[in-house]
């Protein structure tokens, strides 16, 4: 931490960006949320979930007789003919106790007697003494009565059976051909209602009615949570075949041997669907465990099976939850603004790290919770969010924050230490570059005698003396995180306490004299000069302006004023007290250990009309 600094009033500053761009992000991905790519990748990730889940058990209620192969095969008769087959199954699951069945199978055409059989007529007979058949129609819009239109099975069929026995089996299909959803009432007006064929055969089968309560729709105790639109998402428990489908041809067989028990034993109290059952009916649809609208055949589920599972997630309530549009616009800025944390506080390789693995714990909770709890969070626009933040406070920072940076570091890299640089990096918006007030303690030293001894030398070997004397009298002043503000011949100008404050700024100054002394020694039996090196060192605290002063063509960061030419003047006084260091009371009185210091005459420096207190650091 800088001392001194309003750091409170830098980190607000700075958490302020760091949320804003969290939540600018968060809000782009918001208003994109329900646009049509997203959302079909959305939709995408959903099926991925019931991938993942993998199979869950169906409810033992239910029953699907299907139309296979074998019958196809063994049933000379053309489809169009096969009423009296169905018939026979009809009257045989309902004496053996089924509580409701549901008949996929449309009926529009009258037919004549058949080899002296009324096939419309034992259809019919059939519905009549069941009373628990929901046949099927198909709804079509039609724009010259401006309302739906029911394609509607034989009106001889319908009057035989209950009037409120039949349901629409429009399939609700996303725009990717798959179906994830289902439409379980629709209206052209208040007094025109449709319930989906699932939907009345659950209702029957609660002998209950059905009832549309705000954002749900009420059959019994069940209240299934549906749109605006009046779709249910589909639990679906797993691809075609989850539902075993009992043999068409071998139970209508059945049928005809009266084998009643077999059909108490399956068909109790249950749910019978009876339809298509095989690839050749065309009756099938990709649903989520399919993730392609291209995959053909048994890999798609059946119309049949479709229904069952509209079933099964009422019967087994595993009904699939959304949040509140709200929540979820939440949770998006909440990634948002936690990605740009992480990614303001570490470097590029690791913020990708931190925010991969936020992507990772978020794509796996939304697997988890659907999984577990039916619970179905938008994943894609919240992962979205992730990287577009990341992407987003990388260039804030490269082209606002580090820019800055990378200006502080060209600046001081020449004049303090790495250390110093680092600290200064913390806090880049804080360093009043443009010029400043401050207290500090500046440091003046230079060699005596230098101009006489370099007179009698080669050029080359005085540059090499003073480039061996700079560079050890450098290294003293950074290590004491001293700021290096130029070489003046052969003479130094340092000062402490800037750019970054620092209440020990006297301390450190007097450190570095002493240190610079003892160095001193050590770089002398270096050189082996005949003439031993010799520095004198002043020493003054007090108020100066630093800041980056020059032109365009050159600017450097230096300090100015009254202290500054004190501390000079003070150096040109250790020649005349014998003294190696001399600091001002200033200095002094800023000191909190006072060891091998004493102090010297009082003395009026040039231009001042006030003397000052001297002091004498023993090295």
């Amino acid at each position: 931490m800088i001392p001194h600094l309003n750091v409170k009033a830098v980190s607000f500053r700075r958490y302020i960006s760091i949320i804003l761009i969290g939540l600018g992000c968060g809000g782009i991905m918001t208003i994109l949320l329900n646009t049509g790519v997203l959302r079909g990748i959305e939709l995408k990730s959903l099926d991925f979930r019931f991938l993942c889940r993998g199979t869950i058990p169906t409810s033992d209620k239910i029953v699907i007789i299907g139309t296979d192969e074998e019958a196809l095969d063994k049933i000379k008769d053309p489809f169009i003919f096969w009423s009296p087959y169905f018939a026979d199954i009809i009257k045989a699951v309902a004496v053996g106790g089924a509580k409701s069945i549901g008949l996929d199978f449309l009926q529009t055409i009258a037919l004549k007697k058949v080899e002296g059989e009324d096939i419309d007529g034992i259809m019919a007979d059939a519905l009549l003494e069941a009373q628990n058949v929901i046949m099927i129609n198909l709804l079509r819009w039609d724009n010259t009565i401006g309302g739906l239109k029911a394609i509607n099975p034989l009106s001889r069929y319908l009057y035989a059976s209950e009037p409120d026995n039949i349901g629409f089996s429009n399939l609700t299909i996303d725009n990717d051909g798959c179906v994830r959803r289902q439409t379980l009432l629709l209206n052209d007006t208040e007094s025109n209602i449709y319930a989906y064929i699932g939907l009345k055969v659950i209702a029957k089968y609660l002998n209950s009615t059905i009832e549309k309560k705000g954002d749900h729709i009420r059959v019994g105790d069940y209240a299934i949570p549906v749109n605006s639109y009046n779709e249910m998402l589909i639990n679906f428990a797993g691809p075609s075949g989850t539902f075993p489908i009992m043999s068409f041809y071998k139970v209508w067989q059945l049928s005809r041997q009266g084998k009643t028990d077999f059909f108490k034993r399956n068909f109790k109290d249950k749910i019978v669907l009876i339809g298509p059952g095989n690839i050749y009916s065309q009756d099938f649809k990709p649903t989520p465990f399919y993730r392609s609208q291209y995959y053909t055949g048994t890999r798609q589920t059946l119309g049949i099976e479709i229904v069952a599972n509209v079933i099964n997630t009422v019967l087994e309530r595993r009904f699939i939850v959304s949040p509140e549009f709200w929540q979820t616009i939440l949770i998006i800025l909440f990634l948002g603004v936690l990605t740009s944390f992480t990614s303001f506080k570490l470097s590029p390789i690791a913020g990708g790290i931190v925010a991969f693995a936020v992507a990772a714990g978020y794509a796996n909770f939304c697997i988890f919770l659907f999984s577990k709890y039916n619970i179905h969070l938008d994943m894609i626009c919240p992962l979205d969010a992730i990287p577009l933040t990341y992407t987003a406070v990388f260039t804030y920072r490269y082209t606002i924050e580090d820019k800055e940076k990378r200006r502080i570091k060209r600046i001081f890299k020449h004049y303090v230490s790495e250390e110093v640089v680092e600290e200064l990096l913390k806090y880049p918006g804080e360093i009043p570059l443009g010029g400043n007030r401050v207290e500090v303690t500046v440091l003046f030293a230079d060699i005596r005698g230098f101009t006489a001894l370099s007179e009698k030398r080669d050029p080359r070997q005085v540059v090499s003396i003073l480039n061996s004397y700079f560079a050890m009298m450098a290294d003293v002043i950074l290590k004491n995180k001293g700021t290096l503000d130029k070489y003046i011949g052969d003479g130094i100008l340092a000062f402490f306490g800037a750019p970054i404050p620092r209440e020990e700024h006297a301390a450190l100054a007097v450190n570095s004299a002493i240190e610079m002394i003892t160095r001193l020694d050590v770089l002398n039996k270096e050189l082996m000069l005949d003439v031993p090196l010799r520095i004198g060192i002043g020493i003054h605290s007090g108020e100066a302006v630093v800041g980056n002063i020059g032109s365009k063509l050159k600017m450097e960061y230096t300090i100015i004023g009254d202290t500054v030419n004190t501390a000079s003047r003070v150096e040109g006084l250790t020649k005349e007290f014998k003294a190696n260091i001399l600091i001002t009371e200033e200095t002094f009185s800023r000191l909190k250990i006072l060891d091998n210091i004493t102090p010297e005459k009082d003395i009026t420096l040039r231009g001042k009309t006030q003397p000052i207190k001297l002091y004498r650091v023993e090295t």
